[in-house]
Order: structure tokens, then sequence, then C-alpha cells
């Protein structure tokens, strides 16, 4: 399975899923123009990041998956929600998953979406304030 890299722009987040590593981070803004389509990749990438763990349960790998978003828009939210849910899938399969939600300290609210994020999906997350 290949690493899957999306360079951030001033619209869309920065995402590096790398397999090899078991190491997912999304950062920056998500504004996307079609949410949807920026983010079908991902989902499908994590679609079959998630048969690869699922025959290879013996080993169990730690997930280490990081997000620091600044902001998304509310179809981003729909887009994120999905993930999470792919995220909670693999949780569930018995592989440790570990979310660590960075956000500004000056902006409370992104911590509360975070929080919210886990609780929608039923994983525990890390919120951790980088400021």
């Amino acid at each position: 399975m290949k690493l899957l890299r999306i360079e951030s722009t001033k619209f869309t987040p920065g995402i590096i899923l790398d397999p090899g590593q078991n190491v997912l981070e999304f950062y920056g803004f998500s504004l996307p123009e079609n949410a949807i389509e920026f983010y079908a990749p991902v989902i499908s990438w994590l679609q079959e990041y998630k048969e690869l763990l699922s025959n290879s349960l013996e080993t169990l790998p730690q997930v280490q998956v990081f997000f620091k978003m600044v902001y998304y828009n509310s179809a981003s939210l729909r887009q994120l929600v999905e993930i999470f849910q792919n995220f909670a899938e693999i949780y569930h399969m018995g592989i440790p998953v570990n979310v660590q939600w960075q956000y500004d300290g000056e902006d409370p609210s992104m911590a509360e979406n975070g929080k919210e994020l886990g609780e929608i999906a039923k994983i525990p997350v890390n919120v951790v304030a980088f400021n």
C-alpha cells in the first residue's frame, strides 16, 4: 500500500497517510470547493488501509493520527466525521488508535470540535493545545 500525500493549499489541508509508519496527519485549513470530491481519495485510502490492518491482526500495529486543523467548514466536517468513523472501525477491531487533536490554545472551540468528533465516533481523542 502506498503513501498518500496531499499538499496543503490556501483552501485545502495537507494530508499525509503513511502505511509504513502507521502515521496519519491532517493539518491546515479545510475549505475545499467540493469537500466530497477532495476527501474521496482519503476515505478510499482509509478503507483500503482498514482492510490491510484486518489481515494483519496478529501484529497489532499502533496507528498514530495527528490533526492540526486551523479551520474547517461544515462540508469538511461531514467528511471528517466519515474519516473518524473509519478510525473507529479500526479501533473496534482491537487495533490501538491514538488520535491527537492539536489546536491553537487561543481557539477553544477547535478543542471542543476535536472532543465532539471523538464522541460521535466513540473513540478516545487526546486534545492538546499547541500555544
